[in-house]
Protein backbone atom coordinates (compact mmCIF):
# COMPACT_ATOMS: atom_id res chain seq x y z
CA UNK A 1 0.00 0.00 0.00
CA UNK A 2 1.46 3.36 -1.00
CA UNK A 3 1.51 6.38 1.28
CA UNK A 4 -0.73 9.32 0.49
CA UNK A 5 1.36 12.28 -0.68
CA UNK A 6 1.26 15.29 1.65
CA UNK A 7 -1.18 18.05 0.77
CA UNK A 8 0.43 21.25 -0.31
CA UNK A 9 -0.91 24.63 0.71
CA UNK A 10 -1.93 26.88 -2.17
CA UNK A 11 0.62 29.36 -3.48
CA UNK A 12 0.25 32.48 -1.26
CA UNK A 13 -0.36 34.60 -4.37
CA UNK A 14 -3.49 32.52 -5.05
CA UNK A 15 -4.93 33.75 -1.73
CA UNK A 16 -4.83 37.44 -2.78
CA UNK A 17 -7.52 38.82 -5.07
CA UNK A 18 -5.15 41.43 -6.49
CA UNK A 19 -3.02 38.61 -7.96
CA UNK A 20 -5.75 37.75 -10.45
CA UNK A 21 -5.89 39.67 -13.75
CA UNK A 22 -9.66 39.13 -14.08
CA UNK A 23 -12.29 39.40 -11.35
CA UNK A 24 -15.98 38.56 -11.64
CA UNK A 25 -18.54 39.36 -8.93
CA UNK A 26 -21.07 36.59 -8.26
CA UNK A 27 -24.01 37.06 -5.88
CA UNK A 28 -25.05 33.92 -4.02
CA UNK A 29 -28.69 32.95 -4.52
CA UNK A 30 -30.95 31.39 -1.93
CA UNK A 31 -30.90 28.18 -4.01
CA UNK A 32 -27.11 28.01 -3.58
CA UNK A 33 -27.42 27.45 0.18
CA UNK A 34 -27.15 24.03 1.83
CA UNK A 35 -28.78 22.78 5.05
CA UNK A 36 -25.95 24.27 7.13
CA UNK A 37 -26.72 27.73 5.62
CA UNK A 38 -23.50 27.77 3.63
CA UNK A 39 -22.98 27.81 -0.12
CA UNK A 40 -22.96 24.20 -1.32
CA UNK A 41 -20.11 22.71 -3.33
CA UNK A 42 -22.15 22.40 -6.53
CA UNK A 43 -22.98 26.12 -6.41
CA UNK A 44 -19.33 26.96 -5.78
CA UNK A 45 -18.41 25.00 -8.92
CA UNK A 46 -20.83 27.20 -10.89
CA UNK A 47 -19.18 30.34 -9.44
CA UNK A 48 -15.85 29.18 -10.89
CA UNK A 49 -17.53 28.26 -14.18
CA UNK A 50 -19.05 31.76 -14.32
CA UNK A 51 -15.59 33.27 -13.82
CA UNK A 52 -14.06 31.12 -16.57
CA UNK A 53 -16.86 31.80 -19.04
CA UNK A 54 -16.74 35.55 -18.47
CA UNK A 55 -12.97 35.63 -18.90
CA UNK A 56 -13.37 33.67 -22.15
CA UNK A 57 -15.80 36.37 -23.34
CA UNK A 58 -13.43 39.14 -22.22
CA UNK A 59 -10.63 37.56 -24.29
CA UNK A 60 -12.56 36.46 -27.36
CA UNK A 61 -15.68 38.66 -27.53
CA UNK A 62 -18.97 38.93 -25.70
CA UNK A 63 -20.64 36.94 -28.49
CA UNK A 64 -18.23 34.00 -28.04
CA UNK A 65 -20.98 31.55 -27.12
CA UNK A 66 -23.55 32.72 -29.67
CA UNK A 67 -21.55 33.21 -32.87
CA UNK A 68 -20.20 30.58 -35.21
CA UNK A 69 -16.51 30.17 -34.38
CA UNK A 70 -13.62 28.04 -35.57
CA UNK A 71 -12.53 26.87 -32.11
CA UNK A 72 -13.83 25.65 -28.76
CA UNK A 73 -12.35 25.65 -25.28
CA UNK A 74 -13.16 22.38 -23.52
CA UNK A 75 -12.70 21.51 -19.85
CA UNK A 76 -10.39 18.52 -19.39
CA UNK A 77 -10.06 18.51 -15.60
CA UNK A 78 -11.10 20.60 -12.61
CA UNK A 79 -9.73 20.41 -9.07
CA UNK A 80 -11.29 22.40 -6.24
CA UNK A 81 -9.89 23.01 -2.79
CA UNK A 82 -12.17 24.42 -0.09
CA UNK A 83 -10.33 26.59 2.42
CA UNK A 84 -13.28 27.67 4.58
CA UNK A 85 -17.05 27.70 4.62
CA UNK A 86 -18.78 30.12 2.30
CA UNK A 87 -21.61 31.94 4.11
CA UNK A 88 -25.05 32.92 2.84
CA UNK A 89 -26.18 35.60 2.11
CA UNK A 90 -23.13 37.07 0.41
CA UNK A 91 -21.60 38.33 -2.79
CA UNK A 92 -18.40 36.64 -3.91
CA UNK A 93 -15.54 37.61 -6.17
CA UNK A 94 -14.00 35.01 -8.46
CA UNK A 95 -10.43 35.82 -9.45
CA UNK A 96 -9.25 34.14 -12.64
CA UNK A 97 -5.87 33.94 -14.35
CA UNK A 98 -4.04 31.64 -16.73
CA UNK A 99 -1.40 29.81 -14.72
CA UNK A 100 0.08 27.59 -17.46
CA UNK A 101 0.27 27.67 -21.24
CA UNK A 102 0.86 24.57 -23.34
CA UNK A 103 0.73 24.09 -27.09
CA UNK A 104 -2.98 23.17 -27.22
CA UNK A 105 -3.97 23.49 -23.57
CA UNK A 106 -3.77 25.93 -20.69
CA UNK A 107 -4.71 26.08 -17.03
CA UNK A 108 -7.02 28.51 -15.30
CA UNK A 109 -6.15 29.23 -11.68
CA UNK A 110 -9.07 30.69 -9.75
CA UNK A 111 -9.76 31.91 -6.26
CA UNK A 112 -13.12 32.50 -4.59
CA UNK A 113 -13.21 35.47 -2.22
CA UNK A 114 -15.67 36.71 0.40
CA UNK A 115 -15.00 40.03 2.12
CA UNK A 116 -11.37 39.89 0.97
CA UNK A 117 -10.74 36.37 2.29
CA UNK A 118 -10.02 33.46 -0.03
CA UNK A 119 -12.49 30.67 0.73
CA UNK A 120 -11.30 28.31 -2.00
CA UNK A 121 -9.15 27.76 -5.04
CA UNK A 122 -9.83 25.90 -8.26
CA UNK A 123 -7.60 24.74 -11.10
CA UNK A 124 -9.03 23.86 -14.49
CA UNK A 125 -7.21 22.41 -17.47
CA UNK A 126 -8.68 23.68 -20.75
CA UNK A 127 -8.05 22.27 -24.23
CA UNK A 128 -8.15 24.38 -27.41
CA UNK A 129 -10.16 22.38 -29.98
CA UNK A 130 -11.17 22.63 -33.61
CA UNK A 131 -13.17 20.16 -35.68
CA UNK A 132 -10.04 18.02 -36.01
CA UNK A 133 -9.54 17.74 -32.22
CA UNK A 134 -6.95 19.33 -29.90
CA UNK A 135 -5.14 22.02 -31.88
CA UNK A 136 -2.24 24.36 -31.07
CA UNK A 137 -3.37 27.79 -29.91
CA UNK A 138 -2.71 30.27 -32.78
CA UNK A 139 -0.33 33.16 -32.03
CA UNK A 140 -2.99 35.89 -32.28
CA UNK A 141 -5.27 34.02 -29.87
CA UNK A 142 -2.37 33.34 -27.52
CA UNK A 143 -1.54 37.08 -27.52
CA UNK A 144 -5.08 37.82 -26.25
CA UNK A 145 -4.66 35.17 -23.56
CA UNK A 146 -1.24 36.47 -22.45
CA UNK A 147 -2.96 39.57 -21.05
CA UNK A 148 -4.61 37.36 -18.43
CA UNK A 149 -1.54 35.46 -17.23
CA UNK A 150 -1.34 34.85 -13.48
CA UNK A 151 -0.19 36.62 -11.41
CA UNK A 152 -1.50 39.96 -12.58
CA UNK A 153 1.13 42.58 -13.25
CA UNK A 154 0.22 46.13 -12.32
CA UNK A 155 0.35 48.57 -15.21
CA UNK A 156 3.25 51.02 -14.99
CA UNK A 157 2.38 54.49 -13.75
CA UNK A 158 2.26 57.11 -16.50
Amino acid sequence: MSATPPRRSPDPARLRLDSYPFVREVPARFADMDLQRHINNVAIATFYEDGRANLNMAMFGSDLFTRVREFRLVVLETTTRYLSEAPFPATYQVGVGITRFGASSFDYGMGLFHDGTCVGVCDTVMVHMTESGPTPIPAQRRALMDRYAFPAVAAPLA
